[in-house]
Protein backbone atom coordinates (compact mmCIF):
# COMPACT_ATOMS: atom_id res chain seq x y z
CA UNK A 1 0.00 0.00 0.00
CA UNK A 2 1.20 3.48 -0.84
CA UNK A 3 1.78 5.09 2.58
CA UNK A 4 1.00 8.54 1.13
CA UNK A 5 -2.58 7.37 0.51
CA UNK A 6 -3.28 6.19 4.07
CA UNK A 7 -4.81 9.51 5.20
CA UNK A 8 -7.05 9.65 2.10
CA UNK A 9 -8.07 6.01 2.56
CA UNK A 10 -8.95 6.66 6.20
CA UNK A 11 -10.94 9.74 5.12
CA UNK A 12 -12.89 7.67 2.55
CA UNK A 13 -13.79 5.09 5.19
CA UNK A 14 -14.87 7.79 7.65
CA UNK A 15 -17.00 9.52 5.03
CA UNK A 16 -18.66 6.27 3.95
CA UNK A 17 -19.49 5.44 7.58
CA UNK A 18 -21.21 8.83 7.90
CA UNK A 19 -22.93 8.74 4.49
CA UNK A 20 -24.48 5.27 4.54
CA UNK A 21 -27.14 6.02 7.17
CA UNK A 22 -27.88 9.37 5.54
CA UNK A 23 -28.23 7.79 2.09
CA UNK A 24 -30.68 5.23 3.44
CA UNK A 25 -32.71 7.98 5.12
CA UNK A 26 -32.55 10.09 1.93
CA UNK A 27 -33.83 7.21 -0.24
CA UNK A 28 -36.64 6.41 2.23
CA UNK A 29 -37.77 10.05 2.19
CA UNK A 30 -37.75 10.05 -1.62
CA UNK A 31 -39.98 6.96 -1.63
CA UNK A 32 -42.53 8.70 0.62
CA UNK A 33 -42.63 11.75 -1.66
CA UNK A 34 -42.60 9.64 -4.85
CA UNK A 35 -45.76 7.82 -3.66
CA UNK A 36 -47.65 11.14 -3.58
CA UNK A 37 -47.28 11.54 -7.35
CA UNK A 38 -45.80 14.13 -9.65
CA UNK A 39 -45.55 17.60 -8.18
CA UNK A 40 -43.12 20.39 -7.35
CA UNK A 41 -42.43 21.38 -3.77
CA UNK A 42 -40.75 24.74 -3.32
CA UNK A 43 -39.39 25.60 0.11
CA UNK A 44 -38.32 29.27 0.05
CA UNK A 45 -34.74 29.74 1.12
CA UNK A 46 -34.06 25.98 1.13
CA UNK A 47 -34.68 24.69 -2.36
CA UNK A 48 -37.06 22.74 -4.50
CA UNK A 49 -38.05 19.08 -4.82
CA UNK A 50 -39.41 18.07 -8.19
CA UNK A 51 -41.20 14.72 -8.51
CA UNK A 52 -41.58 13.53 -12.08
CA UNK A 53 -44.38 11.27 -13.21
CA UNK A 54 -43.52 7.60 -13.48
CA UNK A 55 -42.99 6.33 -17.01
CA UNK A 56 -44.49 2.99 -17.87
CA UNK A 57 -42.69 0.64 -20.22
CA UNK A 58 -44.36 0.63 -23.61
CA UNK A 59 -43.62 -0.67 -27.06
CA UNK A 60 -42.25 1.97 -29.39
CA UNK A 61 -41.96 -0.07 -32.57
CA UNK A 62 -40.37 -3.15 -34.02
CA UNK A 63 -37.01 -4.00 -35.49
CA UNK A 64 -35.63 -6.83 -37.54
CA UNK A 65 -33.30 -9.08 -35.59
CA UNK A 66 -31.12 -11.97 -36.70
CA UNK A 67 -31.25 -15.28 -34.86
CA UNK A 68 -27.51 -16.07 -34.60
CA UNK A 69 -28.12 -19.81 -34.16
CA UNK A 70 -30.22 -20.06 -37.33
CA UNK A 71 -27.78 -17.87 -39.23
CA UNK A 72 -24.96 -20.21 -38.23
CA UNK A 73 -26.96 -23.14 -39.66
CA UNK A 74 -27.74 -21.38 -42.95
CA UNK A 75 -25.67 -22.47 -45.96
CA UNK A 76 -22.59 -20.46 -46.84
CA UNK A 77 -23.93 -19.41 -50.25
CA UNK A 78 -27.06 -17.82 -48.73
CA UNK A 79 -24.97 -15.99 -46.12
CA UNK A 80 -22.57 -14.74 -48.82
CA UNK A 81 -25.52 -13.42 -50.84
CA UNK A 82 -26.99 -11.65 -47.81
CA UNK A 83 -23.63 -9.98 -47.13
CA UNK A 84 -23.17 -9.11 -50.81
CA UNK A 85 -26.58 -7.45 -50.88
CA UNK A 86 -25.76 -5.50 -47.72
CA UNK A 87 -28.63 -7.11 -45.84
CA UNK A 88 -26.10 -8.48 -43.37
CA UNK A 89 -22.97 -6.62 -42.37
CA UNK A 90 -20.44 -6.80 -39.61
CA UNK A 91 -19.63 -3.90 -37.33
CA UNK A 92 -17.01 -3.53 -34.65
CA UNK A 93 -18.56 -3.41 -31.20
CA UNK A 94 -16.82 -1.84 -28.25
CA UNK A 95 -17.04 -2.24 -24.53
CA UNK A 96 -18.01 0.76 -22.44
CA UNK A 97 -15.07 2.82 -21.19
CA UNK A 98 -15.05 3.69 -17.49
CA UNK A 99 -12.94 5.32 -14.84
CA UNK A 100 -10.94 3.15 -12.46
CA UNK A 101 -13.33 1.71 -9.88
CA UNK A 102 -12.90 2.69 -6.25
CA UNK A 103 -14.82 0.55 -3.75
CA UNK A 104 -15.04 1.58 -0.13
CA UNK A 105 -16.10 -1.18 2.27
CA UNK A 106 -16.47 -0.65 5.97
CA UNK A 107 -15.17 -3.28 8.39
CA UNK A 108 -18.70 -4.63 8.94
CA UNK A 109 -19.12 -5.19 5.19
CA UNK A 110 -15.77 -6.95 4.94
CA UNK A 111 -16.74 -9.28 7.82
CA UNK A 112 -20.13 -10.06 6.22
CA UNK A 113 -18.49 -10.90 2.90
CA UNK A 114 -15.98 -13.29 4.48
Amino acid sequence: MNDNLKPTIAELLDLKAKLEPLEAQYEAAKEVIRAAGADTYDVPGRGKVIVSAAIERKAKGTEIVIDPEKLALANAKLKAQLFALGILKTETIYTRASKAKVEVKLAEEVKKAA
